[in-house]
């Protein structure tokens, strides 16, 4: 089977299992849970069986909810629990080691072959496998500060969803299809958030805090959920690669144990929350550098961060 975008599959081999929701979508495999079937992980190249099922935006709500249950929240950065912080596991005793893993991994870093095609791809590209450098160019065109001067509300809410599903960072049940099903009356605040986000003065993260509580998204029922922190993030990560991340808070959390950092995974998207996360990507950025290593902006951080986390050991 060919990889798909589809955030929904049916198992051809265990049809009981009913419907599955992707929780997971790794380099190399996918994590879905079914309806009756429960957990299941997935090999893409090995896997035949899986067939993409498309659904509304209220389904797709409905089956998240029966197969998530409690655990969305942890999903989109909501609070789990209160509390102290706990510290986050993390695979990688040091820095030292995780960097040992992302050269096996990657052989010749970010310059190399591998890392090019899976993580950077090409400005001409097209498809969400990770084609990053492809995304970049569409965000900057797309979301210029001539395209909100000259464009109508409508045009640019189409542009801005479009960008959001242009990589495989965000999944569509979280990222494109809760966008794009805000209501009309709310998308004009949303879109000059998003303008004040990109092209705004002041501090960022007090703008990215405004941002996601610009973006007014409902669950089935009408109840107001939290913007997750990577479709909150990803605006910015794409158009400003080179000052900005996009952030995954479990990934990041780990990362943030691996350098010797606490950062609370399950937080709304707030100012404070971003800088911690920010803190996380530059540190990493400059231990890279210091091991020898060239990360081009912080999308390549956040690649290394993502890859070396989510990647199965040997």
């Amino acid at each position: 089977m060919t990889e798909s975008n589809a955030a929904v599959f049916r198992n051809e081999s265990q049809p009981d299992w009913g419907m599955g929701l992707v929780v997971e979508d790794g380099p190399r495999h996918w994590v879905l849970v079914f309806e009756r079937g429960g957990r299941k992980k997935f090999i893409k190249a090995k896997t035949k069986s899986l067939v993409p099922v498309r659904l509304d935006a209220t389904a797709l709500g409905t089956l998240r909810a029966a197969v998530l249950g409690k655990r969305v929240a942890s999903a989109d950065g909501s609070p789990k629990a209160k509390g102290a912080q706990k510290k986050m596991p993390s695979r990688f005793a040091t820095f030292v080691e995780q960097v040992a893993f992302f050269e096996k991994l990657f052989i010749g870093g970010f310059e190399g072959e591998r890392f090019v095609a899976e993580e950077r791809g090409h400005p001409e590209a097209t498809g969400k496998a990770g084609y990053k450098d492809a995304a970049i160019k569409m965000a900057q065109k797309e979301l210029s500060p001539a395209r909100f001067s000259s464009a109508s509300p409508a045009e640019v809410f189409e542009c801005s969803k479009r960008v959001l599903g242009a990589t495989n960072i965000v999944f569509p049940i979280e990222g494109a299809i809760p966008f794009g099903s805000i209501a009309e009356p709310d998308r004009p605040a949303v879109l000059v958030a998003l303008n004040h986000l990109l092209h705004g003065e002041g501090e960022y993260g007090r703008r990215l805090e405004q941002f996601a509580l610009a973006v007014n998204i409902k669950d089935k029922t009408g109840k107001g959920k939290r913007v997750t922190w990577p479709l909150a993030t990803l605006f910015g990560a794409l158009y400003w690669p080179d000052q900005h991340t996009c952030v995954k808070p479990t990934y990041f959390a780990a990362q943030a144990t691996t350098l010797g950092l606490r950062v609370e995974a399950s937080q709304p998207v707030t100012m404070s929350g971003y800088r911690q996360f920010f803190e996380v990507a530059k540190e990493t950025q400059q231990r890279l550098i210091d091991a020898g290593h060239r990360p081009r902006d912080l999308m390549d951080v956040y690649s290394f961060i993502w890859r070396t986390h989510a990647e199965k050991h040997a």
